[in-house]
């Protein structure tokens, strides 16, 4: 099973506080998450003020402190909980794809697009991060582009990929996690491009790149992507 990037896992239940007074706590920590998300996305996490998510979950200042403790616990909570919801999608997507190394990314970027669909505030929220918890935001990188590597070799052991030695396979998965906001990009400015044709023009630029190929490596790029369509009709 994947791992959670590095944010705090939740705090397990008080033993001494009965179930309904359990379940009555949960309901409040994710109203104010999910008024956090909200005011996220609408006016930028560190713009609003916990008054305002407060009030929009409906709770008392006190009772957010109480659930979070501070604003940067909060942020890294919310967070975790967008990263919970793509990874179970990203399990689901590998789950169901018995295609090659192109096959199962192509499920895996479907299932990002997805999320980033579900959670627009989710890539305001990132940039967020980036700008002021630079080391969070350098952790979860970090993170990503070793999820990424080792889909790497994975390619390269079943074929798929050309062989590479360990700094490379770093070099193409530091680039491959960053160029993940290009697709972030599409999938905002441009309604128009289907998931399907996003995802697929992305994987097509890995998988030929921009050079002149012989006809040999040209006719093996169209069957790769005859494969990949055939697959999801």
């Amino acid at each position: 099973m994947a791992e959670t990037p590095s944010f705090p896992p939740p705090e397990p239940a008080r033993s001494a506080e009965p179930a309904s007074g359990y379940a009555k706590s949960r309901d409040t920590r994710e109203r104010i998450l999910a008024a956090a998300l909200e005011e996220a996305g609408e006016s930028g996490f560190h713009k609003t003020s916990v008054a305002r998510i407060a009030a929009r979950a409906g709770v008392a200042i006190g009772s957010l402190h109480y659930h979070f403790g501070s604003r940067a616990e909060l942020i890294r909570e919310l967070m975790r909980q967008l990263m919970v919801d793509y990874l179970a999608r990203v399990q689901a997507a590998e789950a169901q794809s018995a295609g090659d190394y192109f096959a199962r990314e192509r499920a895996v970027l479907l299932a990002y697009v997805a999320h980033v669909r579900r959670h627009p505030a989710y890539v305001r929220l990132a940039d967020e991060i980036k700008l002021h918890e630079p080391e969070l935001y350098r952790r979860g990188a970090a993170l990503w582009t070793e999820r990424m590597a080792g889909r790497i070799r994975a390619g390269i052991a079943e074929g798929a990929l050309r062989p590479m030695d360990e700094a490379e396979i770093t070099l193409r998965a530091s680039f491959l996690t960053g160029a993940r906001h290009s697709l972030e990009q599409l999938v905002d400015d441009d309604s128009s491009l289907s998931d399907e044709e996003v995802v697929d023009s992305y994987l097509d630029l890995v998988c030929n790149g921009l050079g002149v190929r012989d006809g040999a490596a040209a006719r093996k790029g169209r069957a790769v992507r005859r494969a990949r369509k055939g697959r999801t009709r």
